[in-house]
């Protein structure tokens, strides 16, 4: 789930036109699709990138928060004694609150290094008093920051601790809901259930959202820097995705994580992550001609410098509204934006039109 924020400097011109405290089952999507096939209207997660307003996303959220029903508050670690490294800024709540929008902390076994720690994960489903320890200090900071529950980044489980890891998950999630504390948790995504598959293998979706209030299906890292160049979420492979996860959950249980960037793919080797913004200030500098892959549903273009070839694969206004058509028909509880430092003003006039 992690990536770079990134600083995007303002480019407007022809390339951009080509393109608080309520009962958590709050999270049942409040329409239903009619007989006559009407439209469901989509609640919006926003993952917000930083603990206080000083974050890129800040100015977003004023613009644009009534667009959206939670805010996501990435990240505040588990450390290895049990505590928690952060707060959530007291400022971000209230501009989230003054907006209408209901604040989950994320809570993650990121380290201080930036990466998930396996050992602190591994203690969580093994040592009762550690998960003890851990849950009540996520409780009274939840409690004490007015929030109304909580998102879990918990990843890097091994595949074989997958019944542990179920039972865990299962319990805290009751714990949460007994104290009428909002319970999510981000997952993976997958198209088949591959219990021995690093990573993804160890999310049973059919047994850990049962005590869930929302699970947000991560759609997005199809390909990644150590892939060839492609759409970070091609239409294909999200509507596959989408198609497994409602085959194991409830669909108003479900959020569809939708990533609001792509890669720059040398023809070197390797790729870095950009947003939208930064994609057509590259195509604009370079003259670089925008196609849309009809197979993967997304724009791309190439270019070159200093000798060497670049691709670029970026998620759009028309390739994001083609998910956003896809949770809307198969009934999605709503979407997960990942994140509202890589949104941009035309991104928010297509939400507009499904929440």
């Amino acid at each position: 789930m992690t990536l770079e924020v990134f600083a995007v400097r303002a480019w407007v011109g022809l390339l951009s036109l080509v393109l608080f405290w309520v009962v958590p089952v709050c999270f049942t999507s409040a329409y239903h699709k009619a007989e006559g096939g009407s439209a469901v209207a989509l609640k919006a997660l926003a993952f917000y990138n930083g603990l206080d307003e000083r974050a890129g996303g800040f100015g977003y959220l004023e613009r644009y928060g009534s667009l959206l029903t939670y805010l996501a508050v990435f990240q505040i670690g588990i450390e290895s004694n049990g505590q928690l490294n952060g707060r959530v800024s007291p400022v971000l709540i209230q501009e989230a609150h003054h907006m209408g929008v209901k604040v989950l902390p994320v809570f993650s076994n990121i380290g201080r290094q930036g990466q998930f720690s396996v050992p602190v994960l591994s203690r969580l489903m093994r040592d009762s008093a550690f998960s003890d320890l851990v849950w009540q200090n996520i409780r009274n900071s939840v409690l004490s920051m007015h929030c109304y529950g909580v998102n879990l980044d918990l990843e890097r489980a091994r595949s074989e601790d997958r019944a542990l890891f179920t039972r865990f998950l299962n319990d805290w999630g009751q714990r949460f809901q007994r104290e009428k504390l909002a319970v999510t948790l981000n997952v993976p995504a997958k198209t088949s259930d591959e219990p021995q598959k690093a990573w993804s293998g160890v999310f049973d979706y059919t047994s850990i959202s049962q005590n869930m209030n929302a699970v947000i299906v991560m759609a997005y890292e199809e390909h990644w820097p150590g892939s060839p160049p492609g759409s970070v979420a091609s239409l294909p492979w999200v509507t596959a995705v989408v198609d497994y996860a409602l085959e194991n959950m409830p669909a108003d249980k479900i959020f569809l994580g939708l990533g609001l960037y792509g890669y720059d793919w040398s023809e070197r080797g390797g790729a870095r992550a950009l947003s939208y913004r930064r994609a057509l200030e590259i195509a604009g500098r370079y003259r670089a001609p925008l196609h849309w892959d009809a197979q993967q549903h997304s724009t791309y273009f190439t270019y070159e410098t200093t000798g060497v070839r670049h691709t670029v694969y970026f998620e759009d206004p028309r390739s994001t509204g083609e998910k956003l058509d896809l949770a809307q028909d198969r009934g999605l509880a709503g979407v997960a934006i990942w994140d509202l430092d890589l949104s941009y003003p035309e991104f928010w006039e297509v939400l507009r039109r499904y929440v």
